[in-house]
């Protein structure tokens, strides 16, 4: 489903309770709503892989963190991102997460994001931001893409989780 605002427009690929998956650009979103779940991550890779090896030039991935208070992942949703971020596959160029929380919310999910990093893998390394605009900075470099911009991202984050 295709949704759009003045500025930007977004595919909805899945929607639930707790997350949603779309994508802008050569970006696919996964934006928790709540509290992470096996669900959420097995889907968005499951939807990913298809959809990024259509991408010219490939796609990134983006992970957008609530600022309301969720607890940490339970097991099986660790064990799950740890097979999204060791998944095989040339096409992903990069995998960022927003941390839109602060504080010790903000500092534990990224030591945890940290964690599932396999060692020695090929893939690109998880990369953690604070802003909107830093991850437009940063998609725009990794897809090459200066149309990227931190307004329409921003917007799509936006869109998505009001999707």
């Amino acid at each position: 489903m295709v949704t759009s605002s003045a500025s930007v427009k977004v595919e909805l690929l899945e929607r639930a309770d707790g997350y949603v998956v779309a994508t802008w650009r050569r970006l696919m979103l996964l934006v928790w709503r709540g509290q992470a779940s096996v669900a959420g991550v097995e889907r968005s890779r499951v939807l990913f892989q298809p959809w990024a090896a259509r991408q010219p030039g490939g796609a990134a991935f983006l992970i957008v963190v609530p600022r309301q208070r969720t607890g940490p992942p339970d097991a099986e949703t660790r064990a799950a991102m740890q097979r999204a971020a060791s998944a095989p596959g040339g096409y992903l160029k990069g995998m960022a997460t927003l941390i839109e929380a602060e504080g010790f919310i903000a500092a534990s999910v990224r030591a945890l994001m940290m964690r599932l990093q396999p060692r020695g893998t090929q893939g690109p390394a998880p990369v953690f931001f604070r802003t909107s605009a830093e991850v437009a900075a940063w998609a725009a470099a990794v897809l090459q893409d200066r149309e990227v911009a931190p307004e329409e991202l921003a917007e799509a984050i936006r869109v998505v989780r009001e999707g």
